[in-house]
C-alpha cells in the first residue's frame, strides 16, 4: 500500500473520530452535574423517604429533556410555580394524606431560606430542585391513583390504566402558575369524596379543641336521668353535629339527660351503626369517648380507596358499599350530591370467609326467574351430605342435578352413582325457577371472574338485620323491582307492570342492556352527607386494619 494512501486512510479516521466527538455531549457542570448525580444514585439524603428508585425513571425523563438545568429555579431565582407547587403539597393533610410524606415543612422552609440567600451552592439548588420535583410526583400520584396498589390488598380494582405520565405533567406544571388548580383537578371527582373531606375538616378540629374530654358518665345513663357529665356530653354531641348549637347551650337543662339530648344520641347511634334507643350503654360510651385520631384515620382510608375506582362514567352506574350494606344508583354521573335510589343489601358472610370480593364491572343483562346455579363449592359443602342422608331433600327443596347448566339440559335422579359423580364435579346441581329460589326472582349480571352478581331473595326477613352479612358472596337487594326499573329505565317497553310480570311469570326470560351498567363493588367504612355529616361502620373483613399497615411502612409502597 503506497505512502499516500496510508495518509489519506489516516487523514479519514482522523475526521471520522472528531465527527463522533461532536456528537458525544460535553460533560454536565454546575447544577446541572449534581442534578445528574443525585437521580443516577436515586437517593435524596434531605428527604423523609429518601431512597427514589421507584420514582427514578420519571425523574430522569424529566431532567433529561432540560439537560438536567434546575426546572424550579432560574439564574438561582425562584419561579412562581414552585411557590404554588409547595403550597399545594402542604395541603396534603386537607386531603387525607400526610404532608409530612412529602416533606412539605422542608420544602417551605427551603423556599424561606432561598428567598433570603443573595446566592446559593449548585449542591444546594440541585438538592432543592430535585426534592420539589420528587415530592409533587409522589404527591400527584398518591391524590391520583393511591398510594398502595389496590392489587396488593386482593381488591380486584386496575389503577394502571389511571396512571400518568409523570414526566410530562411535571414539565407543564413547572410552567404554569395555575399549578395549584391543576392538581386539585387530579382528585376523584365523585360528590362522596368531596363530603369525606368536609366530614375530614370537622374531624380534624375536634382533634385540636380542648375543650372536648373524656366523658364522666355512668356505666348506663337512661332518658329522664340526672348526672353532672351530661354537661359536658352536650358540649361533645353539639361538636360532632347531632346537637345543635341552640340545643347544645340550653343551661337549664344542662345536667338532666333528656329530650334534645336523647334525640342527639340517636343520631349519634345511627351514625355508628348502634340501635337507636338513647340510652347510653356501654357501647355508646365506648364510641363517644374514643379517640377522634380513630374516625380520622377511617375517613383517610376511605378517601385512599375512592382513588382506586377507575376514571368515573358520565351515566348511570350503581355503587354498592359492603360495611354499610347499601346500594345506590346515580342516573346522572357522580358528580351528583345524592343517589337516585338507595336500597339496602345482604354481603357475603364475614366468619365464614364468603367475602364480597371488591371490584368493577358492567351490568349487560337481567335474568327474571332464573335457576340457581349451584357453586360446587356449596354442593360438595352443603348440599351432598344432606342429599346422603335425605335423597327427598332435592325434591323439596325443588332442586335438581344435571350434566351441564343450560336450558333444556335432563335431570338425573339422587341415586347413589349419581351422587357420587356430585361429588366428583361431573355432575352439577340447579335450582329451577320460582318464588323458592335462593336468587329470587330476577338477578342482575356483570360478567366477572368472582362469579359474583345483584340478586333477589325469598329471606327478606333477613333485611330486618342491622349487620347484613349472610351470603355466599354475592348480594341479594332488598328492592328488586325498584332496581330493575332503574337499571331499565332507558329500556324502551320495561314500566314497572311488566317487570313485575315478568317476574311472576311461569318462563325464564333474559333482557340484554342497551348500555352496559357500570357497578361498583367498594368497601368504605365511612361515609358523609354533603354537610360532612359522617356514618361510621364496622370493619366486618378487617380490610382496614390490612391497608393501615400497609400505609403505614410509607414510601415505596407495594407496586
Amino acid at each position: 500500500m503506497s505512502t499516500v494512501l496510508l495518509f489519506l486512510m489516516g487523514l479519514s479516521m482522523v475526521a471520522r473520530a472528531e465527527e463522533m466527538n461532536s456528537l458525544i455531549p460535553p460533560p454536565l457542570e454546575g447544577t446541572a452535574a449534581s442534578i445528574q448525580a443525585i437521580l443516577k444514585e436515586a437517593v435524596h439524603p434531605r428527604l423523609r423517604w429518601e431512597r427514589f428508585r421507584d420514582y427514578q425513571q420519571p425523574l430522569e425523563a424529566l431532567y433529561q429533556v432540560r439537560n438536567y438545568e434546575p426546572i424550579w429555579t432560574v439564574n438561582g431565582q425562584l419561579t412562581r410555580p414552585v411557590r404554588a407547587a409547595v403550597k399545594s403539597i402542604s395541603q396534603a393533610d386537607s386531603k387525607g394524606l400526610h404532608a409530612s410524606d412529602y416533606d412539605a415543612d422542608l420544602l417551605l422552609s427551603w423556599l424561606h431560606t432561598l428567598d433570603q440567600a443573595a446566592a446559593s451552592g449548585q449542591e444546594e439548588l440541585a438538592l432543592f430542585d430535585t426534592a420539589v420535583s420528587l415530592s409533587l410526583m409522589r404527591y400527584i400520584d398518591s391524590l391520583y391513583v393511591g398510594r398502595v396498589n389496590p392489587r396488593n390488598v386482593n381488591f380486584g380494582l386496575n389503577i394502571e390504566p389511571k396512571r400518568l405520565d409523570l414526566a410530562r405533567l411535571i414539565d407543564e406544571l413547572s410552567r404554569d402558575e395555575r399549578i395549584g388548580e391543576r392538581i386539585d383537578s387530579l382528585e376523584p371527582k365523585l360528590a362522596l369524596y368531596e363530603n369525606l373531606k368536609k366530614a375530614l375538616t370537622r374531624y380534624r378540629e375536634l382533634e385540636h379543641d380542648k375543650e372536648l374530654t373524656a366523658l364522666n358518665l355512668p356505666l348506663k345513663l337512661h332518658p329522664g336521668e340526672y348526672h353532672e357529665g351530661v354537661a359536658a356530653l352536650r358540649r361533645l354531641l353539639t361538636a360532632l353535629g347531632d346537637l345543635s348549637a341552640a340545643e347544645g347551650t340550653d343551661v337549664a337543662k344542662s345536667n338532666e339527660y333528656v329530650g334534645d339530648a336523647v334525640e342527639a344520641v340517636k343520631r349519634f347511634q345511627e351514625r355508628h351503626g348502634l340501635t337507636a334507643d338513647g340510652i347510653i350503654g356501654k357501647s355508646t360510651l365506648a364510641l363517644l369517648n374514643a379517640p377522634v385520631t380513630h374516625q380520622i384515620k377511617q375517613i383517610q382510608l376511605a378517601l385512599e380507596r375512592l382513588r382506586w375506582l377507575p376514571a368515573q362514567p358520565g351515566g348511570a352506574h350503581l355503587m354498592v358499599n359492603i360495611p354499610s350494606f347499601q346500594l345506590y344508583g346515580f342516573q346522572n354521573g357522580v358528580s351528583g350530591d345524592k343517589p337516585d335510589i338507595t336500597m339496602d343489601v345482604i354481603v357475603g358472610e364475614a366468619i365464614d370467609k364468603h367475602n364480597t370480593p371488591v371490584f368493577h364491572a358492567d351490568m349487560s343483562y337481567i335474568v327474571f326467574r332464573p335457576h340457581w346455579n349451584v357453586p360446587y363449592s356449596i354442593t360438595a359443602k352443603e348440599m351432598l351430605p344432606l342429599l346422603q342422608r335425605n335423597p327427598e331433600y332435592l325434591f323439596k327443596n325443588n332442586l335438581e342435578i344435571v350434566d351441564k347448566f343450560s336450558s333444556n339440559t335432563p335431570s338425573f335422579l339422587p341415586t347413589s352413582g349419581n351422587l357420587e359423580l356430585l361429588a366428583t364435579g361431573v355432575l352439577k346441581l340447579r335450582q329451577r325457577p320460582g318464588p323458592r329460589n335462593a336468587l329470587g326472582l330476577v338477578k342482575f349480571m356483570f360478567p366477572n371472574n368472582n362469579n359474583v352478581y345483584l340478586h333477589s331473595t325469598p329471606a327478606k326477613a333477613l333485611f330486618k338485620k342491622r349487620r347484613r352479612d349472610f351470603s355466599h358472596g354475592c348480594i341479594r337487594v332488598q328492592d328488586p323491582v325498584g332496581l330493575a326499573e332503574f337499571v331499565l329505565q332507558h329500556q324502551d317497553g320495561w314500566p314497572r307492570a311488566r317487570i313485575e310480570e315478568a317476574m311472576k311469570s311461569a318462563k325464564t326470560s333474559t333482557v340484554h342492556l342497551q348500555t352496559p351498567l357500570p357497578v361498583y363493588i367498594f368497601y368504605s367504612t365511612v361515609l358523609a352527607n354533603e354537610r360532612g355529616d359522617a356514618r361510621f361502620f364496622s370493619d366486618i373483613y378487617g380490610h382496614d386494619a390490612t391497608l393501615q399497615k400497609l400505609l403505614d411502612q410509607g414510601f415505596p409502597y407495594p407496586p
